[in-house]
């Protein structure tokens, strides 16, 4: 064969073709083939029923090589985590999925900075993931940059979930910070401050815009009072408009139900 490409293809035409003939029952013999480089396929030349037919011999050229079993260990100790066996610790101490393992582990490079940006979240790292997946590959597609590249950092990730979590901002809002985060390299909090999108979670700060919400729309209010559960929504809603969406839904949503439970 003349080419590296040749033999791939020989390669290729002949696992199918013994595939084939292990479907039909049929014996596969011990033969040299020839490749057609035309058809891409192969054809008997002659048979050779024993492994001494080949007329294998010792290189004389070559010295015996036997090396140390420290030698081995050694070289196998220093070795770097496989991809195999990232996939597989991906799997057991994140609890991911096998698509989004063989997305993260695609490079060393993205496993590295999504393992980073989960330590430094500390909680569950499929939030991490999700957030990857569903918005920062957007931004970096849309940019035509890797990860590695981009300017937000594991660590600013990590610290944009963390609001989620605390209610400081909503996830609608921190899908703009993090764009904001993707163009500029700053940090989430001081973007979200700085833009005035942190969340009201404080109860004792939005109980008196509530209770003008609910002065304001009687008959609303009327209505949840007798078991409705439908205009809560609008009342949440004035609420929102209120603070100029920055009161956290939740936090509104229990005020409304425990006034207007009494």
């Amino acid at each position: 064969m003349n080419s590296i490409r040749s033999v791939q293809r020989a390669l290729e035409y002949e696992e199918q073709r013994q595939r084939d003939a292990l479907d039909r029952g049929e014996t596969l013999l011990q033969e040299t083939r020839h490749f057609d480089e035309k058809t891409g396929s192969t054809s008997s030349l002659r048979t050779k029923e024993y492994a001494f037919d080949y007329r294998y011999f010792p290189e004389p050229d070559l010295v015996p090589f036997e090396p140390a079993e420290e030698w081995v260990a050694g070289i196998k100790t220093g070795l770097p985590e496989l991809p195999v066996q990232r996939r597989e610790r991906f799997s057991a101490e994140y609890g991911l999925g096998a698509k989004d393992i063989e997305a993260l582990t695609a490079s060393t490079a993205t496993a590295k900075w999504f393992e980073e940006a989960a330590r430094a979240y500390g909680g569950d790292a499929k939030k991490v993931a999700n957030w990857i997946f569903a918005d920062l590959f957007g931004l970096l597609n849309e940019a035509g940059i890797e990860l590695s590249e981009a300017k937000v950092s594991p660590a600013g990730l990590a610290e944009l979930v963390k609001l989620v979590d605390s209610g400081a901002i909503s996830g609608k809002q921190a899908k703009s910070v993090l764009a904001r985060m993707f163009e500029t390299g700053k940090g989430a909090a001081e973007i979200a401050e700085t833009s005035g999108m942190q969340q009201i979670s404080d109860s004792s700060e939005l109980e008196g815009i509530v209770d003008e919400v609910i002065a304001e729309n009687p008959e609303p209010a009327q209505k949840v009072r007798d078991g409705q559960a439908g205009p809560i929504g609008f009342l949440v809603g004035a609420v929102m408009k209120k603070t100029r969406g920055q009161a956290n839904p939740g936090v509104v949503n229990d005020l409304l139900k425990r006034k207007l439970s009494s």
